[in-house]
Order: structure tokens, then sequence, then C-alpha cells
């Protein structure tokens, strides 16, 4: 079953975003929502390696 929600992407643009930012000379603050979605995206890579190194 695939999750609701892609994290791994969804980690992306908010990266994206803050390097924009700080192209447009601002300064770049990662905030929690940007942490709490990359620490979910490496969950889901984490599974996802587990699950292709599984032996069959």
């Amino acid at each position: 079953m695939k999750p609701a929600t892609d994290y791994i992407r969804h980690a992306a643009r908010l990266a994206r975003k803050l390097q924009m930012d700080a192209a447009m000379g601002g300064s770049p603050q990662p905030d929690a929502e940007f942490f709490k979605t990359l620490s979910k995206a490496f969950d889901e890579i984490a599974a996802g390696l587990e699950l292709v190194g599984k032996p069959d």
C-alpha cells in the first residue's frame, strides 16, 4: 500500500524552496515542518532500502 504523502518529494520541494530563498538574497531558515518532513523522508528511504535488500 502506497503512503498517502510522498515525503521524499515533499522534502525535496521544501529544500528547493529554501535554496531559492537563498538565491534571491534572503536568509533561509529551515523550520520545524522541514525537519519533520525530512525525517519522514529518511524513514521512507530506509524502508525502501530494507525492502530491496531483503532476500527472496
